[in-house]
């Protein structure tokens, strides 16, 4: 993270953990944030300003008074980076004491950075996974599709048609939080489920 923070020009980070069910909090994974800072700006507007791109651009959807108060605490210039791995939302907020210290083209890598991290991290630390469990014919079906197979060569590999294998598919990209085949086949094989 520190390195991050060079990367950007930010001061300070805080990793926010937004995958909450309803009536719960916004959880801070990480942060060399001051703890009275936190404590005085308070999870729900950390998780607003973690949602909602930088304070310094219009349209940033926080009120005049909670920019100023995020500025009172010496994060005047502040940035949140959506950050997902598998079905976990997270978001990286990234802070600066003076205005304009971001660097936005390189705030543009710590998606992808954090992301990876993130992932690896989950993978190797035990941490409770957001998958869901693959039946075997999904796992089959990825299994076939990783290894170069169309959609109708899986169906008649697995004496389907290709509209169930299609929709088995389906069904693992949205257990996988995957947007495409291809991530949710990297998912798979990264959680050794394939």
């Amino acid at each position: 993270m520190r390195q991050i923070c060079r990367d950007v020009g930010a001061d300070r980070y805080m990793l926010v953990d937004l995958t909450v069910r309803t009536g719960e909090q916004a959880r801070i994974v990480a942060s060399n944030w001051i703890f009275d800072a936190i404590d005085m700006i308070g999870i729900d507007l950390i998780a607003k300003a973690a949602r909602f791109g930088r304070t310094t651009e219009p349209g940033h959807q926080l009120s005049s008074e909670e920019v100023e108060l995020l500025a009172q605490q010496g994060h005047v210039d502040v940035v949140g980076v959506p950050v997902r791995a598998g079905r976990a939302r997270y978001a990286l907020l990234l802070s600066a004491e003076k205005a304009g210290s971001l660097l936005s083209r390189a705030v543009a890598k710590v998606e992808l950075l954090c992301s990876y991290a993130l992932s690896l991290l989950s993978g190797k630390q035990g941490f409770e996974t957001q998958v869901d469990a693959l039946s075997d014919r999904e796992r089959e079906c990825l299994s076939w599709v990783a290894e170069g197979k169309t959609t109708e060569e899986v169906g008649v590999i697995l004496g389907v048609s290709g509209s169930t294998a299609n929709s088995y598919l389906t069904s693992a990209m949205q257990k996988l939080g995957a947007r495409n085949r291809a991530l949710a086949i990297a998912t798979a094989i990264r959680s050794g489920l394939i």
